[in-house]
């Protein structure tokens, strides 16, 4: 028994050292889209839209074979492969992607006509078509936000409220527990936690920002917004996952899960603003 026990523990601590490191990974990672310089940025976007793409894909034939099982889902999805047509369209997605670094809009707007093509000619179903455009939409607009001579705040501004979003729905719902907001979903998130999510990055954006900006209530409801949209990016993963019966997309970050884990919450959180800054909404955080 004490053998048994000493066993756990050490898995517990290679665990930890696992996410320890995975999480210097991620803040290098998250460090090298901030400085936004011509190398590793489109590298960096390159390979988180082409590994996004794939869990989403591999979780989609995973969901729709004969093998989905409510028990195993985690086994079965480790050997889930994809099809030609599935590499294909990450192939004319990272093609995109480039054209858009480069700025070839006549070349973005030819492989818009193939995807199309392609989707119509392999009867892609719509909700396959929708997946791929809403994990891809994300770094696409991460590259036109990054020719903003306020890019940094921006991406500063994204990573606050999805890591502070993050972290105190989870810290106050593990004190407070309570009613689950969405069991069917997410069991683990309850109602205290979703409403601690919401207040806290509320009062530490007021004791940042009130000196420079005197409107207290346009900084908590654009903070409220901002961290609802949070909530909504990690429930709307969450919900597929549970589908697929699956705990997480897949485990290329140790002790974090996949892509889809981390970046849920946040790459919502990047087309939300983009859509604000295209409509002229004045940011409390940019000096104008």
């Amino acid at each position: 028994m004490s053998v048994e026990k000493e066993d756990l523990e050490e898995i517990k601590v290679n665990n930890l050292y696992l996410r320890v490191f995975s999480s210097f990974f991620l803040i290098l990672l998250i460090y090298c889209l901030f400085l936004n310089d011509n190398f590793f940025f489109p590298i960096i976007i390159h390979s988180l839209v082409s590994l996004s793409i794939w869990e989403f894909l591999r979780l989609l034939n995973y969901r729709n074979s004969d093998r989905i099982s409510s028990d195993k889902g985690n086994f079965f999805l480790s050997r889930q492969r994809l099809n030609y047509s599935d590499f294909l369209v990450i192939i004319l997605i990272n093609l995109f992607i480039s054209s858009m670094i480069l700025s070839a809009f006549a070349i973005s707007f030819f492989l818009v006509f193939c995807f199309l093509f392609i989707f119509f000619f392999l009867k892609f179903k719509l909700s396959k078509i929708i997946g791929i455009f809403y994990v891809s939409s994300p770094y696409c607009v991460l590259i036109l936000l990054s020719r903003d001579l306020n890019y940094q705040d921006f991406l500063i501004l994204i990573l606050f409220y999805a890591v502070v979003t993050d972290t105190s729905s989870f810290l106050v719902g593990s004190f407070l527990k309570g009613r689950k907001i969405a069991p069917k979903i997410s069991p683990g998130k309850t109602i205290s936690g979703s409403v601690g999510g919401l207040i806290i990055p509320s009062l530490i954006s007021l004791l940042i920002f009130i000196e420079t900006y005197d409107s207290v209530i346009m900084i908590v409801v654009t903070s409220i917004i901002f961290s609802i949209i949070v909530q909504v990016g990690d429930l709307i993963e969450s919900y597929y996952k549970r589908v697929c019966f699956v705990k997480e997309s897949s485990n290329l970050i140790p002790g974090h899960g996949g892509v889809l884990d981390r970046f849920d919450g946040l790459a919502l959180l990047i087309v939300f603003v983009y859509i604000l800054k295209l409509l002229n909404f004045k940011f409390y955080f940019i000096m104008y």
